[in-house]
């Protein structure tokens, strides 16, 4: 796995996000991005995310498991500081470029994980509807870990 950015920056940037956008081929070659909130880490350069919704998705991965995984920071704060400051103290994105592995069925530890990651929303009817039932993943490694360019502002 090639990058020069610390796997726990990678860590701690995914783990603030809502969602991350996940990017596959379509069969003609264009690309498809796709939000994805349940991201989580098992280990340096090792994850998995839930794959309920993104039909697309799921068939552009069974033909072609390239993969690339950006998340950006979130909140209006960190933002507005950096452009004060002409210079932001951490990566503002990551780009995680993955080979995706097969579909399967999710442990019982891995949903509850995935559960204890969406707590805060449980009392929400949103939360049933999205999250509660969550049981199949797709696992993915990272190949390379790539900062976002973005110029002089990027933290050195």
């Amino acid at each position: 796995m090639q990058h020069d950015i610390p796997w726990s920056d990678v860590v701690s940037l995914f783990s603030k996000v809502p969602h991350s956008a996940i990017a596959t081929v379509d069969p003609d070659g264009c690309p498809r991005v796709s939000p994805i909130g349940s991201v989580l880490f098992t280990g340096e350069g090792q994850g998995y995310y839930f794959e309920k919704f993104p039909e697309h998705m799921r068939n552009n991965l069974e033909r072609d498991p390239r993969m690339s995984i950006m998340a950006v920071a979130p909140g209006i704060g960190f933002w507005t500081a950096a452009l004060w400051r002409g210079k932001f103290k951490s990566q503002p994105a990551i780009r995680l470029v993955c080979e995706a592995g097969a579909r399967r069925q999710a442990t019982k530890e891995e949903r509850r994980a995935w559960l204890d990651k969406v707590r805060l929303f449980r009392r929400l009817k949103g939360h049933d509807i999205l999250w509660k039932h969550m049981s199949e993943l797709r696992e993915f490694t990272v190949i390379r870990i790539e900062p976002v360019e973005l110029g002089k502002m990027n933290p050195s």
